[in-house]
């Protein structure tokens, strides 16, 4: 068994990330599930509009400025239902799913590579595929803790005031991500932030 290399598992990822946001999409378009779902498309729709409208220079930047921290913080507001849902089916997924499927998801299992300990090559615990999680699925676009972080900040802050925290919480974890990538890139056995953290590697199978 070798290292795999890292094109292969950013390959996996993607396609993992794919498939969350598919199921994301499928269970917050139900009513029951999510009966924000109307207000979202309505206030991303708005959001939408402001900015062609800007691109086109047929309002001034002043106004696109003010319009955009009132739209900015409604389209956040009524996607909450949706970061849940994401928060949930990342942790079932990469998580839950990954333990129980031999150390691999989906995307995993297409190319044909694995999780294990580092130490040994055994299997991983359901605790270290949390803290791998941590720095590298959680940061990515539509991640957990920016999610949460997001969803927090709307019941402290809204307008201007929102718009700016939740770019600052957004700024953070793709500094941190492109730390991670670039860990990852930089080192021989190819092991990011999250397997140093979690005690892992990910391996190829023959």
């Amino acid at each position: 068994m070798e290292t795999v290399k890292t094109s292969k598992r950013i390959t996996a990822f993607l396609l993992d990330i794919l498939l969350v946001f598919f199921l994301a999409s499928l269970v917050t378009s139900i009513h029951f599930i999510n009966p924000y779902y109307k207000k979202y498309e309505a206030a991303f729709k708005e959001y939408s509009e402001v900015t062609n409208n800007y691109l086109e220079e047929k309002i001034s930047e002043k106004e696109f400025l003010q319009l955009n921290y009132v739209n900015y913080y409604n389209v956040s507001r009524f996607s909450v239902p949706y970061n849940i849902a994401i928060v949930v089916i990342l942790i079932l997924y990469f998580v839950v799913f990954q333990k129980f499927n031999n150390g691999q998801t989906m995307g995993k299992q297409i190319m044909k590579i694995k999780v294990v300990n580092n130490s040994d090559n055994k299997d991983v615990s359901l605790i270290k595929y949390l803290l791998r999680s941590l720095p590298i699925y959680y940061i990515s676009i539509g991640a957990i803790i920016p999610l949460l972080l997001n969803s927090l900040a709307l019941l402290f802050v809204k307008g201007k005031m929102f718009y700016i925290v939740s770019a600052c919480i957004n700024y953070a974890f793709v500094i941190l991500g492109v730390v991670t990538l670039t860990i990852m890139l930089s080192r021989k056995d190819k092991r990011g932030l999250h397997d140093l953290i979690a005690g892992t590697k990910v391996i190829e199978l023959k």
